[in-house]
């Protein structure tokens, strides 16, 4: 009964996990080769980033932060099922302004800055 119970549970808790994605960001980061394991954050604020993080940003090729600088912006955190030369898993954002994706980026999570575009797998 208990080896049920705890079945139970691990189904139950990788349904919720599953049921929060995105099914839109699934598809959005399928298509451009990268699959997520779990959704892990989702924060909405006014962007406002550093000239000088801004820049990093800029010399990765993600380059659509500046037009929304001032917005509201909801960026989606996801792990990724691919991992990094170390082993730990990929992570990706994805930006969404006014219920539209506006862009995204990758996190090396062994790396820093560790940011990187997803267009370049």
């Amino acid at each position: 009964m208990r080896m049920f119970l705890i079945l139970v549970g691990i189904l139950f808790v990788s349904t919720c996990s599953k049921e929060n994605l995105n099914e839109q960001h699934e598809v959005y980061l399928s298509n451009k080769g990268w699959e997520i394991k779990e959704l892990f954050e989702i924060e909405t604020d006014i962007l406002d980033i550093p000239d000088e993080m801004l820049s990093n940003y800029e010399a990765s090729g993600i380059t659509f932060l500046s037009e929304y600088l001032g917005e509201e912006v909801t960026q989606h955190s996801y792990e990724l099922k691919e991992e990094d030369v170390e082993g730990k898993r990929l992570k990706a954002v994805v930006f969404e302004a006014e219920g539209e994706i506006i862009g995204d980026y990758g996190v090396f999570p062994s790396w820093d800055p560790g940011i990187f575009n997803l267009d370049d797998k």
